[in-house]
């Protein structure tokens, strides 16, 4: 990767991609490493919906059951329990959004060309409807399930900034970044995508006039963290 510093400009003229999978068809079991089987994609698919319209505690395994159109003891059969099943859903989300921009990460021409994929997808993974659902169900449902919402940290944003970590890391070590603590510098980039582009949307406010373009902020959170950290600095 070379030429870090090319001027700003439109790097990705697309719009942005939802980065989730519509259904757990043909989804990968994080704990196995195999394609989900029909019943247990059935289940996370009804699970996934009833969760996001009515929260964790409403919801029970007897619905889940009905909703998939599957015996109680089938759902019992691939989740133990219903926060099992629950972090089983965050598992899968987040390990399709990795399959999904690793690869055009790591075929990037340039350190620039990498960082503003990587931003449009962190936009496009945090605004998605699932995702978005997902939050919003944590959010009220972590205080009287605190270890559920520590799971979810640990599955859903902890795995992806460590993954962010170790690839600045790595580019460092190529000699196309310069930072002391990649760490904080993947922090810093999550925070300068999600800070302009979250709270409308959480909020139901997207068509706040004050709202800014995802491709501006993008683009503009990609600039500041090339100049702080681009090899020239």
């Amino acid at each position: 990767m070379s030429n870090a510093l090319k001027s700003v400009g439109k790097v990705e003229e697309a719009p942005l991609l939802d980065p989730t999978r519509p259904s757990f068809l043909h989804a990968i079991d994080p704990e196995t490493g195999q394609e989900l089987s029909l019943k247990a994609a059935q289940v996370m698919d009804a699970g996934s919906a009833l969760f996001t319209e009515q929260g964790f505690g409403a919801v029970s395994m007897d619905q889940v059951a009905k909703a998939a159109g599957v015996s109680k003891a089938t759902v019992y059969a691939h989740f133990q329990s219903k926060e099992q099943l629950f972090v089983a859903i965050v598992r899968a989300a987040c390990l399709s959004y990795a399959d999904n921009v690793m690869p055009e990460v790591r075929d990037a021409p340039d350190i620039r060309t990498a960082m503003t994929r990587i931003g449009r997808s962190i936009a496009g993974f945090l605004l998605a409807p699932r995702t978005m659902a997902i939050y919003r169900v944590i959010v009220a449902e972590g205080p009287r399930f605190p270890d559920l919402a520590r799971r979810y940290y640990e599955t859903g944003p902890r795995t992806f900034k460590r993954l962010l970590t170790e690839y600045l890391a790595s580019a460092v070590a190529k000699g196309v970044l310069k930072i002391d603590n990649p760490r904080l510098a993947a922090e810093l980039f999550c925070g300068m995508i999600r800070g302009p582009l979250y709270m409308q949307l959480l909020l139901g406010l997207q068509d706040d006039p004050d709202s800014l373009p995802a491709d501006i902020v993008i683009d503009g959170a990609v600039e500041m963290f090339m100049r702080s950290y681009g090899p020239e600095c």
